[in-house]
């Protein structure tokens, strides 16, 4: 028991910077002013506005602008599974595979195709903790504009 406040204090301590980027993305992102994003190009555009709006929050948000890359989905997701990309936003089903690869924040919107439900969605990097909660906080504020 005489240890216990040692341990919390020790863990406490070693607790100082989380979330944590291994990868410094946000770190960088900022220090560069700019972020590397890739957005799926697809037949039928949508949630161009929400889209838009994410992006200017992140820009906002971390004082970047945003270095566009326009796409098929597997090649930008690829490239921000290697670390090429930033992020990449654009319609993705519901339960895609990349899933397990790459972190999907919460959707943007939600719009109903031919196709079925197609949501607007952004994703990271997995591991890169402090730029995620970053994408996190502003992609539930774009969500949540009716």
């Amino acid at each position: 028991m005489k240890m216990l406040p040692l341990l919390a204090v020790a863990l406490c301590a070693s607790c100082g910077q989380i979330p944590k980027d291994p990868e410094r993305t946000l770190e960088r992102v900022r220090a560069e002013r700019r972020f590397k994003v890739g957005i799926i190009a697809s037949g039928e555009p949508v949630g161009a506005d929400r889209q838009r709006l994410f992006l200017s929050r992140v820009s906002a948000a971390t004082q970047a602008r945003p270095a566009v890359e326009t796409g098929a989905a597997e090649p930008l997701l690829g490239k921000l599974e290697e670390g090429e990309l930033d992020l990449v936003v654009g319609p993705m089903a519901p339960h895609s595979p990349w899933s397990k690869l790459v972190t999907f924040l919460p959707p943007l919107g939600e719009q109903v195709t031919r196709e079925g439900h197609i949501h607007l969605v952004a994703a990271a990097r997995h591991g890169e903790n402090a730029w995620i909660t970053l994408l996190d906080a502003e992609a539930t504020k774009v969500a949540a504009v009716q």
